[in-house]
Order: structure tokens, then C-alpha cells, then sequence
């Protein structure tokens, strides 16, 4: 009987009842294994690609952020520059204040040591002046005093008493 079974297989007109079968069985099989496995695995596959989005999503936003923190930098480093040149500018001005009143002092400081000396040198000249006056007060009243306590007779006599005298001053 077992052959006889055989003997009517063919392979490619199939039997309709074993294909219903087949069929019926093949539903069965996809129904509970679809629930049982298709449906988890589907669910695995739309969160898997949920979280690949995301992390693209991510990986944009960070990509944007460091881009922004770019600009910023090159922002913050083009604010130091114009900082360290206001700065550098600010202490040039001022050196160059310091030393125009350095300069400006020191002449100044030459003017008073002028001032000084020329007041000096006044007072000395009005000094000898002085002293030079006091002697030549002093000898006229010595060449006097000689003249009177001498007896002279004849205004010949004075005169050359006062010549004498005054080539003895020289």
C-alpha cells in the first residue's frame, strides 16, 4: 500500500487535498508564529530605528553645537585680540605720557638749577659789588683823613698827595 502511494505522487500536480492541507497548516504555523515572533521582532526593528534616528538627531544637534561653540571661540578670540591691543595701545599712551613728563620735569628741574645759579651769581655780583663799594668807601675816607691830617701848603702838593694815592690803589 505504501507504494501504491508513492505511485501517485507527482511532484508537480500536487494532490488538492494535500495542498489545502498544506495551506491550512502553513496559516496555522504563520498566525501563532507571526504573533509569537514577527510582531516582538517588529517592534525590536521600529525601536532599533527609533533609536538610530535619534542618535542621528543627536549627533546633528551636537554637530550644530560644536559649530556654535566655533563661532563663539573665534568670536571670544577675535574680543581678546582687539582687548590686547586696546591694552597694548592704553600702555604705550601711557609710556609715552610718563616720559613726555619725565622730560618735561627734568627740564623744568634744569630751569630751577639755572634760576638758582643765575640768582646765585646775582647775589654774589651785588655781593662783591657791595664789598667792592665798602673799600673804595674806605679808601676815599683813609686818602682823606691823610689829606687833612697832612699840612699842605700849596694845592700842588694835594694834588699830587691824590695822584699818588690813587696809583698806589691800583
Amino acid at each position: 500500500m505504501y507504494s501504491m502511494l508513492l505511485a501517485d505522487f507527482n511532484v508537480l500536480m500536487p494532490d488538492p487535498g494535500l495542498l489545502f492541507w498544506t495551506l491550512l497548516v502553513f496559516a496555522f504555523v504563520y498566525f501563532f508564529v507571526g504573533r509569537a515572533a514577527f510582531k516582538p521582532i517588529q517592534n525590536a526593528l521600529k525601536k532599533r530605528d527609533t533609536e538610530i534616528q535619534e542618535s542621528i538627531d543627536e549627533a546633528k544637534r551636537v554637530q550644530a553645537q560644536m559649530a556654535q561653540m566655533k563661532d563663539d571661540n573665534a568670536k571670544l578670540l577675535a574680543e581678546a585680540r582687539e582687548e590686547s591691543t586696546r591694552i597694548i595701545g592704553e600702555a604705550e599712551a601711557f609710556a609715552k605720557k610718563r616720559r613726555d613728563e619725565a622730560v618735561t620735569e627734568a627740564k623744568e628741574a634744569a630751569q630751577k638749577v639755572s634760576a638758582n645759579a643765575q640768582r646765585d651769581i646775582a647775589n654774589m655780583r651785588d655781593s662783591a659789588m657791595a664789598d667792592l663799594k665798602k673799600e673804595v668807601g674806605t679808601m676815599a675816607i683813609d686818602i682823606a683823613e691823610k689829606v687833612l691830617q697832612k699840612e699842605l701848603k700849596s694845592d700842588v702838593n694835594q694834588v699830587a698827595l691824590v695822584n699818588e694815592l690813587v696809583k698806589n690803589l691800583n
